[in-house]
């Protein structure tokens, strides 16, 4: 299977456990791999078979700031959801990394889910 990456989507949302990460809007960076079948429109160099990134970007983005999230592994979950159940792509790999705590750069959480593999 061939992939599409999207690398550090970034996006601003409530995100966290606390009372002050409620309140405060801050940027989370999202990292997708996507299972896809880039031989037909290679072959055609159609883009109109190709996967839209553009919309998916979009879309993304938009489910990540329309909610709040108490955890990281919460709002990953809802981007696999949105990428294999409504764009219908067969595999993905989503990563949700934010600044975190004092003394390191960052904190991620990385789940793949597919069609077989999905949650409810």
């Amino acid at each position: 299977m061939d992939k599409l990456t999207i690398h550090k989507l970034e996006a601003q949302c409530h995100l966290g456990v606390t009372e002050l990460e409620q309140r405060q809007v801050q940027a989370v960076w999202v990292d997708l791999e996507l299972a896809i079948d880039a031989a037909r429109p290679a072959h055609r160099d159609e883009v109109h078979e190709a996967l839209d990134y553009a919309a998916l970007v979009t879309q993304v983005r938009e489910l990540v700031e329309s909610k709040s999230y108490r955890l990281m592994e919460t709002l990953a979950e809802d981007v696999a959801t949105l990428l294999v159940h409504d764009l219908k792509i067969v595999e993905v790999l989503v990563r949700v990394t934010k600044r975190a705590l004092p003394g390191i750069e960052a904190a991620a959480v990385e789940i793949r889910r597919g069609t077989a593999s999905a949650a409810p």
